[in-house]
């Protein structure tokens, strides 16, 4: 695969990225990567109970780290966030056909994801 042939999942998600932005209010939040290297993820999540009820991400990156981020926000939702087991790097980069010498940044999204995780606190909502 030619790194500008990218799959129809991707070209999709870069053309119309669920979840992209911010949320306000109070949330937890979790960045990883930086723009100088490339790559930089932000994700917010507002939870209940521990649980997703909302969720968005900011990227400074390729169409897929676009395509990365917006799947996990959207695939978040409604999951514990003190639980990212679901996250496999691997397998999303089978699901949008990443290239092999861009596995780096799915590397980045799943740290972003983690971010959050670490400061997940199931006794408050935000």
């Amino acid at each position: 695969m030619d790194s500008l042939d990218y799959s129809q999942q991707v070209r999709d998600r870069f053309d119309r990225p669920a979840n992209a932005g911010r949320l306000l209010g109070p949330v937890i939040s979790g960045v990883a990567g930086e723009e100088d290297l490339g790559t930089r993820i932000e994700f917010d999540f507002r939870l209940r109970s521990g649980v997703v009820e909302e969720s968005a991400f900011r990227v400074y990156g390729c169409p897929h780290a676009i395509a990365a981020a917006s799947w996990v926000a959207e695939t978040a939702r409604g999951r514990r966030l003190d639980d990212t087991s679901w996250m496999d790097p691997l397998k999303l980069a089978g699901m949008l056909d990443v290239p092999e010498h861009k596995l780096g940044v799915l590397l980045v999204v799943q740290d972003a994801l983690e971010a959050a995780a670490g400061k997940c606190d199931e006794s408050e909502d935000r």
